[in-house]
């Protein structure tokens, strides 16, 4: 390797550094921020990469890992919560957005080979974007949830047939017959599959009792590369061949040692590619086309809304429910870039179509969080089914006083709550999320499937009458938030909450807690005090040391505590007046009714 393509590797890292975290700051995916770098450096931008060739053979990598990586998520036991008629929707949205974007694009004028690569591009959606913000906000596990996990997985499993089709497209073209390469590909998915059934656990179980961990990986490597390259002899894209081999080894019980080895490098590639595609982006026509590109980015969320509202309807989701399905799922995904790249290599689609077509995928993505929350809140508005649920737990607390109030079913909230169930001291547990619910009833415990981050929750539980709230939530973002609701409504309410690390005291100490406790630390002390007994340290002095720990922990929180004493006298002095004139609180909703 010479010392430009080196050069060029270091330019491509560093403004990888400097867009990625710039992109987290803007709350857009790291993907948004590999395309703007690569963009920023690439032969449109300012020019400091003008020739792509030596990267994109390094680039292809990234797509091999990416798609063995989608291929190793697709287990049986994976696919089978999808459930029947979540899958029946997830068919019926591939195969009814390919069609009608395809039949568009036809009457655009577009040739066929060009119409079925850009239709079945975009009709898929971007699964690591959804799924970050589903468990973000603690969604995976509701019916909207489920439902999006499963149009995702369907998705997923069409990425196989996908990549035939744009190597049919691209033959369409040519002297081959496109029914040659779908053919050859059917043979080279078959042979595969038969090695993979028969020798690949042989080789994983054999290579894992040598208790080698760089030939594990290096195995892992092996089967990659080598699935990768017999699919290319046969004529196909080796992204073909790296998605069988994941889709092999993911009914193997190796499955999590090689996602565990080959996830660095799939990192490095993967972030190759995509700045890339980036350099790929023609700016001159971004901004010809400019009209061109906003008309396509809207055409495929109003295509894909619409189409996607109209199947959640088919599937008996209420309307609020299906409008929010169709406006999640109505933008790009990464496996866009993929097609689009590929078509582009073998000639299915002329590279200034692609350059107009990288901008609308890639907005498309970054809009994705933005239409999902508007989705959610639509649906809020159309089917208010919270309050209804609110009702039982207004009802069955009625008459609780001095109880305590807990946010998050998690193991944290349980082990809280059952203590407080031992003490006799009346308690109350609130969770967003069914699973941790099922759980805590299945235990006995008062819990309720409510959103703990909504005023009116906070009313129903009675928290005008509480003593204490305690925020037990996982989620960083959500536990600030619960714990600035509950102090804007009830300022004078002693709130606890869990905090991540030492790091995340402050931002709680600012949103209003009285005191936030590292779980990380306690575990930490806890952790110390059996390592220092089994080393046979008197028990007075690892007493005496992690006493030492928590004393600066209890200083650094002395430190913070001024602070959140002012806000609740603020609060405190805010609240008086709205009484008489201002907002309605919880508070003051329960006395009025």
């Amino acid at each position: 390797m010479h010392h430009g393509v080196l050069f060029e590797l270091f330019l491509i890292l560093t403004a990888a550094v400097i867009a990625v975290p710039l992109a987290h700051r803007l709350r857009a995916n790291s993907i948004i921020g590999f395309l703007i770098g690569g963009f920023c450096i690439g032969p449109f931008g300012f020019g400091l990469i003008n020739e792509r060739q030596d990267i994109a053979t390094v680039a292809e990598l990234g797509v091999v890992f990416l798609l063995f990586m989608i291929g190793l998520e697709l287990s049986r036991e994976r696919l089978r919560v999808i459930g029947g008629r979540f899958a029946v929707l997830g068919l019926f949205q591939i195969g009814v957005s390919m069609a009608v974007l395809f039949a568009g694009l036809a009457v655009l004028g577009f040739s066929v080979p060009s119409a079925v690569v850009i239709a079945g591009a975009l009709a898929l959606s971007s699964t690591a974007i959804i799924l970050k913000q589903l468990s973000d906000d603690r969604q995976l596990h509701t019916k909207f949830g489920r439902a999006a996990l499963a149009i995702l997985l369907i998705q997923d499993v069409a990425v196989g047939p996908f990549l035939i089709m744009v190597q049919a497209a691209g033959d369409a073209g040519t002297e081959t017959s496109p029914w040659v390469s779908i053919l050859t590909g059917i043979g080279a998915v078959c042979v595969l599959l038969l090695v993979g059934r028969y020798l690949l656990p042989r080789l994983f179980r054999y290579i894992a009792l040598l208790k080698n961990p760089e030939l594990f990986a290096i195995g892992t490597l092996f089967v990659v590369l080598a699935a990768s390259t017999l699919t290319e002899v046969a004529g196909l894209s080796m992204a073909l061949g790296a998605f069988i081999a994941g889709v092999m080894l993911a009914e193997t019980e190796f499955r999590h040692q090689i996602e565990a080895d080959i996830t660095p490098f799939r990192g490095v590639f993967l972030s190759l590619f995509f700045m890339s595609v980036g350099m790929s982006v023609n700016a001159d026509i971004v901004f010809t086309q400019f009209g061109t590109i906003v008309i396509w980015l809207i055409a495929l969320i109003g295509t894909k809304t619409a189409l996607l509202f109209v199947l959640a309807l088919m599937a008996r989701f209420e309307k609020g429910s299906a409008l929010r399905v169709g406006m999640s799922l109505a933008a790009g995904g990464e496996f866009a870039f993929v097609m689009l790249a590929l078509a582009a290599q073998n000639g299915a689609i002329a590279p200034d179509l692609v350059a107009v077509m990288i901008p609308v995928v890639a907005l498309s993505m970054a809009l994705t969080p933005t239409l999902m929350t508007v989705g959610q809140r639509i649906e809020e508005k159309l089917h208010p089914k919270e309050d209804d649920q609110l009702g039982p737990i207004e009802a069955e607390t009625e008459g609780l006083q001095q109880h305590v109030l807990v946010i998050g079913c998690g193991r944290v909230g349980r082990v809280l709550a059952r203590l407080l169930k031992t003490r006799n001291i009346p308690y109350v547990v609130l969770d967003s999320d069914a699973l941790q619910v099922s759980r805590g009833r299945a235990e006995g415990l008062p819990v309720y499937f409510a959103d703990g981050s909504r005023p009116e929750t906070f009313r129903a539980a009675h928290t005008d009458e509480a003593k204490i709230a305690v925020v037990a939530l996982g989620n960083p973002h959500a536990t600030e938030k619960a714990v600035a609701l509950l102090r804007h409504y009830y300022p004078h309410l002693k709130i606890f909450a869990r905090a991540q690390d030492i790091t995340h005291i402050g931002p709680l100490s600012r949103s209003g807690a009285d005191a936030a406790i590292p779980e990380v630390l306690e575990t930490g002390l806890r952790l110390s005090d059996h390592v220092l007994a089994a080393c046979d340290v008197p028990q007075e002095e690892i007493d005496a040391e992690i006493a030492k720990f928590r004393r600066a922990d209890m200083l650094l929180m002395n430190e913070l505590a001024p602070r959140t004493q002012r806000r609740k006298a603020e609060a405190a002095g805010s609240a008086k007046p709205a009484s008489g004139s201002g907002p309605k609180t919880p508070k003051a909703k329960k006395d009025g009714k």
